[in-house]
């Protein structure tokens, strides 16, 4: 399972033209998250945290970012590229004569892949061979399927040509949904950003503060002394540190949900989640700062 998620993140890191293993490009990320993150640590603790929480996701995250990019460019171009094909076999050219028309056509990044199929072919790897690779280099359910039945149809004697047209039309119509989607859940993207990393943190900050305040106050007035005022700050302490971990939890939920609703990738989630916890955090941090100015007259 572990070799299979390296793997694949090879995979993303080569689409962004980086040499680099990926063991090392985490291992990169995590030093740097934990130098910073600790370096940060003792001016404030919460900053320290966030940090190295937001530097390591990002390092894991901008490869997932730049590869999702390439698929979406692929998966806009695979109905046209899949439409060229089938027009120049009905022409009588063979497939693999198809689909070199089409690693010549200004496919974008789907022009680069049929090239690397084509390679593939003149080192001397079967069409089958070549095809997989295909489906190993582009994580696209799209992609697997289309080549799963183009590979039967080759098997089969089947008129390969109609087959690709059929797709092209399905393929094509299923990407204008999955746009139709994306604005239809704008609105409500937009509701889950704004409770997650606005609404809530406010409360919490809100909570945290008035925590305090009233301690504050038990201490002052001497309503709360000895054993009773050591428990309530105790407590109170407890109640900052689980708010500050339930801003973390509550953000990282919400990108989950958003990344789900509008994608249906769990993967974009990672991607979701610096830009929302980093506005939870200074929304959190600055309720904080003005409520504890209000108040601060009044002990």
């Amino acid at each position: 399972m572990l070799s299979k998620m390296l793997e694949r993140y090879q995979i993303f890191l080569s689409s962004m033209k980086l040499k680099v293993p990926a063991l090392y490009w985490i291992a990169i990320f995590f030093v740097m998250a934990l130098i910073i993150g600790g370096a940060l640590y003792f001016i404030d603790t919460r900053i320290g945290f966030l940090a190295f929480a937001v530097i390591l996701d990002l390092g894991v995250g901008l490869p997932y970012y730049y590869y999702n990019k390439h698929i979406e460019e692929i998966e806009r171009y695979w109905p046209d590229s899949l439409r060229l094909i089938a027009d120049t076999m009905k022409s009588g050219s063979s497939f693999e004569y198809s689909l070199r028309e089409a690693s010549s056509a200004d496919f974008g990044a789907l022009s680069l892949e049929y090239n690397e199929v084509i390679r593939r072919l003149e080192m001397g790897d079967t069409l089958a061979i070549s095809l997989n690779n295909l489906v190993e280099r582009v994580d696209s359910k799209i992609v697997k399927r289309t080549i799963t039945l183009i590979q039967e149809c080759l098997k089969t004697g089947a008129q390969l040509s109609e087959v690709l047209d059929d797709i092209a039309n399905d393929t094509k119509t299923m990407y204008r949904i999955k746009k139709e989607r994306e604005t239809k859940t704008m609105l409500q993207t937009i509701f889950i950003f704004a409770a997650g990393a606005v609404i809530a943190p406010f409360i919490f900050g809100l909570t945290n503060v008035i925590t305090t305040f009233l301690t504050e106050v038990a201490s002052t007035s001497g309503v709360a002394s000895g054993e009773a005022l050591l428990v309530s700050q105790a407590t109170q302490k407890t109640m900052a540190i689980l708010l500050d971990a339930y801003v973390l939890l509550e953000v990282a939920a919400a990108a989950v949900i958003v990344s789900l609703m509008r994608e249906g990738k769990f993967a974009k989630s990672i991607l979701m989640f610096p830009v929302m916890v980093v506005v939870a955090m200074i929304i959190y941090s600055v309720s904080q700062m003005v409520i504890s100015g209000m108040l601060s007259g009044v002990v």
